[in-house]
């Protein structure tokens, strides 16, 4: 009896799986995503399937646009403060291309996504204690790890690379790596999410990178995070704003302003 059991109960979990999908998908407004053999990845108004589903009752989550082709647009730098949504973009487009090759509507407008072979994500920071590896260690080795395996038919995800060492070296890996990424003939599609403002200067030189920013709207002492990703980088970080936000005692965001003047006095 062992064969028909393990057959049933394989023909359960399929079926299971596919009513999930269903009334997943009826449940939350998703679409039917058009899958192609092309390798451009157009999404319209995309959205985070978990994080609209911990939003409170009545507020719409913010839909956002994803275009990327091998052509015109492979890499884009996304710049924005901590909190304004960057790390959400590049987590849901992710979600919307898997979901979409599993078989299963998706949380958009409309999709179309050319087959995608491998999705390679560099996302969030933590060190490795049983291998003996800090935090910039891990960074670089699974950076690494992506920019030796990629292909024409791969989605890269890159959130805030350099940001594990000195502010000159992570801005120049940075740079090298949108380079290499760029140059390589793969032309692999890219969403790559950073702090690093100087980055938005690719643009003159590399035609196939394009600056985005999630935008914010500042209001006197705070600020307001629209979570737009909208066209052109960002020149500010907010992170003084964010601090305060988070409870910051008034002492340390009042020096850390007056710091942050003088620095930027020096620099000009």
């Amino acid at each position: 009896f062992v064969q028909p059991v393990q057959q049933n109960a394989n023909s359960i979990a399929q079926l299971d799986c596919l009513l999930s999908f269903a009334k997943t998908a009826i449940d939350n407004n998703y679409v039917r995503p058009i899958l192609d053999e092309s390798t451009d990845l157009e999404i319209k108004n995309g959205r985070h399937p978990v994080i609209e589903k911990q939003l409170p009752i009545g507020e719409e989550y913010i839909a956002n646009d994803v275009v990327l082709n091998r052509n015109q647009q492979q890499i884009i730098m996304i710049t924005g403060p901590n909190m304004s949504g960057k790390s959400a973009i590049l987590r849901q487009t992710a979600l919307i291309v898997l979901l979409a090759q599993m078989g299963s509507y998706v949380p958009a407008q409309n999709a179309r996504i050319g087959i995608v072979d491998k999705i390679f994500t560099r996302v969030g920071a933590s060190d490795n204690i049983s291998m003996g590896e800090s935090t910039f260690m891990v960074e670089m080795n699974e950076t690494a790890s992506i920019l030796n395996n990629i292909s024409e038919r791969s989605l890269v995800l890159l959130d805030e690379i350099g940001r594990g060492t000195s502010t000159y070296d992570g801005i120049s890996i940075a740079w090298a790596i949108a380079e290499f990424l760029h140059e390589h003939p793969s032309k692999a599609k890219t969403l790559f999410a950073t702090h690093y403002h100087e980055l938005n200067d690719m643009t003159e030189t590399f035609e196939r990178i394009k600056n985005y920013n999630v935008s914010v709207k500042e209001l006197k002492d705070t600020i307001i995070f629209l979570r737009k990703l909208v066209a052109g980088g960002s020149n500010h970080s907010f992170g003084i704003h964010v601090a305060k936000l988070a409870g910051m005692p008034n002492r340390v965001i009042h020096r850390a302003s007056k710091i942050l003047e003088q620095l930027e006095k020096n620099q000009s």
